[in-house]
This record gives structure tokens, C-alpha cells and sequence, in this order.
């Protein structure tokens, strides 16, 4: 907001609250059961990372609902990059970010 109070640049609006849908729930049920299989693995990448690096910190996040267009990018990304899930797009993006080398994900038997 400016100092005359008006918005500049992003608006937000106000905030609609509703129960989900038959259908929103499903899908968000979906993605939290992914997340969970995913999690143990992002832990175990972030703490190999950080070994190697004992100057780095590890650090995990979750995405909430109203961010579902970054987890969309996230999932584009990997699918025009060929890369298998959203772990790599963020090990990828974390590396350019912080110029450093970081071992590419290993298959699993």
C-alpha cells in the first residue's frame, strides 16, 4: 500500500472461507499422502546434502493451498525436464541458486 492508502501492484482480495468439496477433498487428501511418501526421502537427500557440506543447513517445506500454482510449476518443471519428481526440481533449483554442486538423485532399486 502507498502512503495514500490505495493498493499498488498486488491486491488481495478478501478471503472466501467454505468447507471443501466431495471432490477438493479427495485431491487434497491426495496430495498430503504424497507428501508423506515423499518426505522421508527429501529428509534423508537434505541430511546427505548437509553432511557434505557441513556449512549448510538443511531445510524442508510444505506448501499450503493457496500456493497449489508453485507446486503446479514445481510439477511442470520435472515433467519438461525429465526428472522424476518434485525432490529434483528442488535439488536442481536449490544448486543454481546457491551455485554449489549437488549430487544428482540415485535411482532406487
Amino acid at each position: 500500500m502507498s502512503d495514500r492508502g490505495d493498493a499498488t501492484g498486488h491486491e488481495m482480495g478478501k478471503r472466501i472461507v467454505r468447507s471443501a468439496t466431495a471432490e477438493e477433498a479427495t485431491r487434497h487428501a491426495d496430495v498430503r499422502r504424497r507428501i508423506a511418501e515423499e518426505l522421508p526421502e527429501i529428509k534423508g537427500w537434505a541430511r546427505e546434502a548437509a553432511e557434505q557440506c557441513r556449512s549448510r543447513v538443511a531445510v524442508g517445506t510444505v506448501f499450503s493451498a493457496e500456493e497449489k500454482t508453485v507446486v503446479e510449476a514445481i510439477d511442470a518443471y520435472a515433467a519438461s525436464h525429465s526428472l522424476p519428481n518434485r525432490s529434483a526440481v528442488i535439488r536442481e533449483a536449490l544448486a543454481r541458486l546457491l551455485n554449489m554442486s549437488i549430487p544428482a538423485e540415485t535411482e532406487k532399486a
